[in-house]
């Protein structure tokens, strides 16, 4: 800007130049008063202009510092932002931990699984008999009686249960059943004669409310193998509650 005003002031100075320049004839002609008065009325001219464009400079710079500190504000800000994201990006991890501890927290651990007796040959029995299963193996959440033979539901949910038997079958029947609260949910057997060892395998998922027994049952007129190779076993775990 200054440079303009410069460049202005240089090309007035080089007309009046050019004007004293003149042929003899033609500064004879003018009026010297009226050759002041021009030159007085431009240089006013030019004061002005150099003023105008002081002040339209001064406004550029009042334009360029106030952007300038719109700017560092708004980095200020960018900043501000972005710490508060980290922040917000913090406790939300911490938020899922805490919600996966709460999850843990609020489905119970519970499994068992056990094995019959050592004693060899169980039956045949004369009538219906519960089997109690006195090997325990794994028993998460105690929710299995090594007593009783029952599992007791801890919580209202679906539970999976699973049964394996054995027998050396020689004209005889081998079989067993799965019960929920005293009713029969399944019934599986085998029958054969050739003497060789048989295995009897099933499962099923149960819906459980709280206090419901499982538990398996020896029917009248079956027999069933088990000892120290654990061949009769007894097995639940909860799938998920309800």
């Amino acid at each position: 800007m200054t440079g303009t005003i410069l460049q202005l002031v240089l090309l007035v100075l080089s007309g009046l130049a050019s004007a004293s320049k003149s042929s003899p004839g033609d500064v004879q002609s003018e009026n010297p008063t009226t050759v002041q008065l021009d030159v007085s009325a431009e240089l006013t001219r030019l004061r002005d202009m150099v003023t105008e464009l002081r002040v339209e400079l001064s406004a550029t710079q009042a334009g360029l510092q106030c952007s300038n500190t719109q700017l560092n504000k708004m980095e200020a800000e960018n900043e501000a932002l972005k710490a508060d994201l980290r922040d917000v990006k913090d406790r939300l991890v911490i938020s899922e931990k805490e919600i996966e501890s709460l999850k843990d927290a609020e489905q119970p651990k519970v499994a068992f699984s056990v094995a019959l007796l050592d004693s060899g040959f169980m039956g045949p029995v004369s009538i219906d008999t519960n089997l109690v299963y006195t090997k325990v193996i794994t028993n998460v959440g105690q929710a299995f009686s090594n007593i009783t033979g029952f599992f007791t539901a801890p919580v209202r949910g679906v539970y999976y249960f699973r049964f394996t038997t054995r027998d050396s079958l020689d004209s005889r029947h081998m079989g067993i059943v799965l019960c929920k609260n005293g009713e029969k949910v399944m019934f599986v057997e085998e029958a054969d004669n050739d003497g060789l060892r048989h295995y009897l395998s099933s499962g099923a998922s149960l819906q459980l409310e709280v206090g419901d027994v499982v538990n398996m049952r020896l029917p009248a007129g079956y027999r069933i193998y088990d000892d120290a190779d654990n061949h009769t076993t007894f097995t639940g775990f909860l799938l998920f509650t309800l």
